[in-house]
């Protein structure tokens, strides 16, 4: 249990969805092949209900849904990924253009961060000190 003086660890709420701190590029990838995995489950049961089957409406709200969060989740992750390559957060707007976001994203998942501290904190895979 964590004191007043300790201060605490990253979580899973801090990594889907903060935006502090800097994001190194296993947990960038982990990240967002979770998120691809959860769009491709609910995308195979759409395809596999038929049209006329009730579940079907659910699965396409599951579907929604679920591509809502990721969106911004992955936004998230990208903006720490950023923070990482001690780049500021506004280049994650590259992510919006099609050729470039193919490039962007290869980019964040191969090019290694800064080592030691650089501007958004002194650790990677932390929230920022």
């Amino acid at each position: 249990m964590a004191t007043a003086g300790e201060t605490r660890g990253p979580n899973l709420a801090w990594l889907f969805f903060g935006w502090s701190g800097r994001l190194s590029r296993a947990p960038f990838a982990l990240g967002w092949a979770f998120w691809l995995m959860l769009l491709s489950a609910a995308l195979a049961r759409i395809v596999i209900v038929p049209k006329e089957d009730p579940s079907f409406l659910f699965w396409a709200f599951v579907f929604f849904g679920t591509g809502i969060v990721s969106t911004i989740s992955c936004l998230m992750l990208s903006i720490k990924r950023l923070h990482d390559l001690n780049l500021p957060a506004l280049v994650v707007a590259c992510l919006f253009f099609p050729v470039v976001s193919i490039v962007a994203l290869l980019a964040l998942l191969f090019w290694p961060g800064t080592d030691g501290p650089n501007d958004h904190g002194r650790l990677t895979d932390r929230p920022k000190d």
